[in-house]
Formats: C-alpha cells, sequence, structure tokens
C-alpha cells in the first residue's frame, strides 16, 4: 500500500517459527538466531538493521500477548527461526511477530482467532514502523492472496492459477519508517501528481487483482512493470531495484516489480514457466541479485504443541 491505496499481496513459503517455553519469573526472554545470521553476513551494508533492534518488537510481540490473555504472573522463554530476509520488503518484522503472537497465546493454552491475532500484531509493527496498513501482518496470517484496502476490508483473491514468481534481493536493506516518511513529505509537496498517481495505483492493483483470477499472465506482467513505474515515481524505488526490473524484462520476464516499502530489498519477477524462472535466475545472479524461487503459501498462521 502507498498512502491508502489498496495493494495485491500474496503469502509466500518463507517461513518464520516460534518456539515458547514457560519460565519462573515474569518477563519475556527472545532469541532470533536466523535474523542474526543473515545481518553478519551483510556487516559491510550501512543499511543493515542492528541485531540488538530486531528482538526489542519480538519483545513487544511477546508482552502485548501475556497482558491480552491477561498471563502476566509467569514469563515466557521465545526463540524464534526466521527464513525471510531481513529490511528486504518481504514482511520479516510482521512474520516473526505474528507467529510469536500465535506461539504465546499457545503456550499458555488459548487458541487466538486471526483476527484477534491481526489486532494484536499492530502492537509491535506500530513500535517497529510507525503506522503501518496492516497489509504484511494479514498476508501472513490469512495466506493465500488477498486485496488490502484497510484492516476492516481484507479479501481474499482466488487465483485461476498459481503464477510462477521468484523473488530477488537487492541486498540493499532499508528502514521501512524512514522510507514511508519521505514519501509522506514528498507527497505534501507534489499534491497534484500523487491524486494521480494513487488513482493510477488503484486501477492497476484492481486490474492484477482481475487478471489473477483470469489467470491472464500476459496483463498481469504488464500491469507489474506499470506498478514499478509508479513507484519510482513516487519515489520508493532505488537504481539497483530499477537495474534488475530492467534486466529481468531483457530477460524475458512477463513482469516485475519492487516489493515492500522500496528503497531498496527486493523485486518480485513473473515468468512464463519454471524453466524460464530458472534462467531469469541465473541472471538475475550475474547482476548481483540473491534470487529465491518461492510458491504461494495457503495456510496462514498455525499454532501446534510440540
Amino acid at each position: 500500500m502507498v498512502l491508502g491505496a489498496p495493494a495485491v499481496a500474496m503469502a509466500i513459503n518463507l517461513y518464520s517459527q516460534a518456539q515458547v517455553t514457560q519460565k519462573n519469573g515474569s518477563g519475556v526472554d527472545v532469541t532470533a538466531d536466523i535474523p542474526v545470521r543473515f545481518l553478519a553476513r551483510n556487516a559491510g551494508n550501512a543499511e543493515a538493521p542492528d541485531p540488538r533492534g530486531l528482538l526489542r518488537p519480538l519483545q513487544v510481540a511477546a508482552n502485548a500477548t501475556l497482558k491480552r490473555i491477561g498471563s502476566n504472573a509467569r514469563g515466557v522463554r521465545v526463540n524464534v527461526e526466521c527464513e525471510i530476509p531481513v529490511a528486504a520488503g518481504l514482511g520479516s518484522s510482521a512474520s516473526t511477530t505474528v507467529a510469536i503472537i500465535a506461539a504465546v497465546a499457545r503456550s499458555k493454552g488459548i487458541e487466538l482467532n486471526r483476527r484477534e491475532i491481526f489486532e494484536l500484531a499492530f502492537v509491535p509493527e506500530n513500535f517497529l514502523h510507525g503506522k503501518p496498513s496492516g497489509v504484511d501482518q494479514a498476508t501472513c496470517i490469512y495466506g493465500g492472496m488477498i486485496q488490502f484496502n484497510r484492516p476492516s476490508n481484507v479479501k481474499p483473491i482466488r487465483p485461476r492459477r498459481e503464477p510462477t514468481i521468484l523473488v530477488c534481493d537487492t541486498g540493499i536493506h532499508h528502514s521501512t519508517r524512514t522510507l514511508v516518511g519521505g514519501v509522506v513529505q514528498k507527497s505534501q509537496r507534489e499534491k497534484k501528481d500523487f491524486r494521480d498517481y494513487l488513482s493510477k495505483v488503484r486501477d492497476i492493483s484492481n486490474g492484477i487483482a482481475k487478471a489473477l483470477r483470469e489467470g491472464d499472465d500476459e496483463d498481469l506482467g504488464t500491469l507489474m512493470y506499470q506498478n514499478h513505474e509508479l513507484l519510482r515515481k513516487i519515489g520508493v524505488s532505488h537504481p539497483k531495484l530499477d537495474r534488475l526490473v530492467s534486466v529481468a524484462r531483457g530477460a524475458g520476464a512477463l513482469g516485475a516489480k519492487l516489493t515492500g516499502a522500496g528503497g531498496g530489498g527486493c523485486i518480485i519477477v513473473l515468468t512464463r514457466s519454471a524453466s524460464a524462472r530458472d534462467r531469469i535466475s541465473r541472471v538475475l545472479r550475474k547482476e548481483g541479485g540473491t534470487p529465491y524461487k518461492i510458491s504461494m503459501d495457503t495456510s496462514g498462521v498455525e499454532s501446534k504443541r510440540i
């Protein structure tokens, strides 16, 4: 979403898992090994977030859950494993906090419904991002494909067939809060242009939902390129994102665009087939990107005892 324009989002098969055990005394202890190792690989990137900052919203999520279910007397230990690149526009923070909320409640014998998890997830997301739209946590919670306009308007999309896509990480990481703040300031300076941009984004979002329902990959890809160009004009792209989109297009991709807040992070690429995806992945890797072959997750958040 950009300044309230509707978004189409798809849950993918990169996951966060949270394991919760009880501890003596109150409070929350959090460990998150994989995100910290991911950041270590990017130590030369000045935009990579501080590992200590990653843990604070996870503690906020666990504490908010304990408060909601009225179980503050005894604390918990939470261990998070995350497959999702951090600060890359793929919803890693939403995924981990949603997993923690469901797992902490389950550890206390409470099964929260998806709406309750959605509402609770705004607490750590507000802490981390300022005023998030809610699209990331909605996608993680409900799974599949959704069209998201506002928290009270989440519509499932049932695609005629699953598109063949890949994600490619630029390796440039960012702060969503900073990027969104910059866009808001630009929108206030360029009000007329932004009204036009947002009108076009709404049309593209509706067109993408229609193309998915009809299985029209050609139209879907065209709309993805149009969306990326609009996001570039809005000011949330980055030269490396633009380069990877251009390279994907030259390699025969049906569509490509940035995903998430922009300013770095990832692009998503629509391809004609699995073999085309493999070929385009190799081309993007040679350009310095890190491609991920992904598919749609239809389950959303799940919790179970171990």
